[in-house]
């Protein structure tokens, strides 16, 4: 009895789902902040020494090296939508203006990209009525996980309880609750908190109507659409770049505080005891004391007057009562240097990310080399695709569904992950088909959509597309070859480019003449 009581008052707590929601985006929002300071570089460095961090600390110092954003970045240059399709040329265009309605060319990198960052990313799906009822458009846009949270049912993981979006509106805290039926307004008073309860109050959409702080809908599904590396919620993609960043961060500083002493050196003298008197310096001379300044503001240094000492061929320098002079040797580049690799192939490792792709100006590797270290990337690039495209098959299907399609069918397509495009991958694709692999198959594993194969091999027999790849293969050979020529200066890179211009041209013109023909 006392358990069904619980229930029941927990159940007529109108602040229960509120505070709940409240202190799960406070709970998760130490980590997302954590990992935009990681991806914007803004880290500072952790130095035992207290009087070398003041000093830092006072002159706003930093020597950035951001290697933790690149596994982030590797992955979102590789998400690259194709294009999104309805079952019919009607729902494919509906599709297409909902598309430019919202840009969603410029806003879904940035949804792929914060995804990656913070490791969840919510797309928010509203339908936009006119003065009748009827939808007339929907809009989608971004929203961070800092201020937005979906909390699933414990039971069926896959279903989400409610979602939680709290923001600050000047001088007032709000917050929404969105449910499968309807949407709760809350709002706190004036310059509070919202840490309490008796904080939170309904917040009307409409002053005149009491009722108005719960808006309800048909839809039978909360317009938020959750964009996840993992399930329930992500792991930002270079959370495991943070020690790793933290020692390159560390050694970096460091390095840049012994740089001072590789261009100045810190020197000393040696003196015989009680020998060394320098109370008679020459007027032109100098000691430990600030130089002043005189009313010109030249000091001893621009008048030429700092030392009695000549340097020059045949010129001897007498320094009295000092018996050896020398210099502290600075601490060597390597020291610092020779870590931050290791630590930055240690990043690579970690994070799936080719080493390669963490220095793109360095010696790269080519070809077969190439797609071996990317082997486990490209995975983790598909999965990020099977992932992100089954929401964004969601989000488009509930927007169809607004904007009065019963049953729509979304497909969602991505350009490769991977695709072939030098002589050694040719050359393979090519001794795959000699060996009995199916065209189809040979061009689908290189990369290519099927839908791009099949286009390409409607009304291509055998021998056709035989053709093609080994003019395929031999262009590319060629042109490494004219590549490697070039570089030994036998022949000029605006000739080969002009040669292999021709040859494309000229095989382009072929072709459609066979296929006209």
């Amino acid at each position: 009895m006392r358990l069904e009581g619980a229930l029941e008052d927990q159940a007529i707590d109108p602040h229960a789902d509120l505070m709940y929601g409240i202190e799960e985006l406070q709970e998760a929002r130490p980590n997302y902040d954590q990992a935009a300071r990681y991806y914007d570089g803004k880290v500072p460095e952790v130095f035992t020494s207290t009087r070398i961090r003041r000093a830092l600390r006072a002159h706003d110092i930093d020597f950035d090296l951001n290697f933790a954003k690149t596994p982030v970045d590797a992955v979102t240059d590789r998400l690259e939508i194709a294009g999104i399709t309805g079952q019919n040329d009607d729902e494919t265009a509906l599709i297409s203006k909902v598309w430019q309605d919202n840009q969603l060319d410029l806003e879904l990198p940035d949804l792929f990209r914060r995804a990656g960052e913070f490791g969840d990313a919510y797309l928010m799906v509203l339908p936009v009525e006119d003065e009748d009822g009827t939808v007339v458009r929907v809009e989608m846009f971004y929203n961070s996980p800092q201020t937005v949270r979906v909390i699933y049912d414990e039971e069926n993981p896959r279903r989400k309880r409610l979602t939680i979006k709290r923001w600050c509106d000047g001088p007032y805290q709000r917050a929404e609750l969105l449910y499968d039926g309807w949407t709760e307004r809350w709002t706190t008073g004036k310059n509070s908190s919202g840490e309490q309860a008796r904080d939170w109050f309904h917040w009307l959409a409409d002053e005149e109507d009491p009722e108005s702080w719960k808006i309800d809908n048909d839809w039978g599904e909360q317009p938020v659409f959750h964009f996840r590396t993992d399930r329930p919620y992500g792991t930002p993609e270079h959370y495991g770049a943070y020690g790793p960043q933290n020692a390159i961060t560390k050694l970096q500083s460091t390095h840049m505080g012994t740089v001072d002493y590789q261009g100045f050196p810190q020197r000393y003298a040696l003196t015989e005891t009680a020998t060394t008197d320098t109370s008679d310096l020459e007027p032109g001379d100098f000691a430990d004391d600030d130089w002043p300044l005189s009313e010109q503001g030249v000091g001893p240094s621009d008048s030429g007057d700092d030392s009695s000492l000549k340097a020059g061929p045949g010129e001897l320098m007498l320094l009295r009562g000092f018996k050896q002079v020398g210099q502290f040797d600075a601490a060597q580049p390597g020291v610092f240097l020779d870590p931050i690799l290791f630590n930055v192939r240690a990043m690579a490792v970690i994070c799936t990310t080719p080493l390669h792709l963490f220095d793109p100006s360095g010696e790269q590797p080519s070809g077969q080399s190439v797609r071996a270290q990317d082997a486990p990337f490209t995975k983790k690039v598909g999965n990020r695709q099977l992932s992100y495209g089954a929401t964004l098959r969601e989000a488009f299907t509930f927007a169809l569904r607004r904007l009065g399609i019963a049953n729509p069918v979304v497909t969602v397509h991505w350009k490769p992950a991977e695709t072939i495009d030098d002589v050694e991958g040719w050359q393979t694709v090519k001794a795959k088909i000699e060996a009995g692999v199916p065209r189809r198959q040979a061009l689908i594993e290189a990369g290519y959509r099927a839908e791009q194969v099949d286009l390409w091999l409607a009304g291509t027999d055998d021998a056709e597309l035989q053709r093609r790849v080994d003019v395929l293969a031999s262009l590319a050979d060629s042109a490494q070859k004219l590549g490697s020529a070039a570089t030994l200066g036998v022949i000029t890179s605006e000739q080969v480019a002009a040669l292999l211009s021709g040859t494309i041209d000229d095989l382009e013109a072929l072709a459609q003449a066979q296929e006209e023909g």
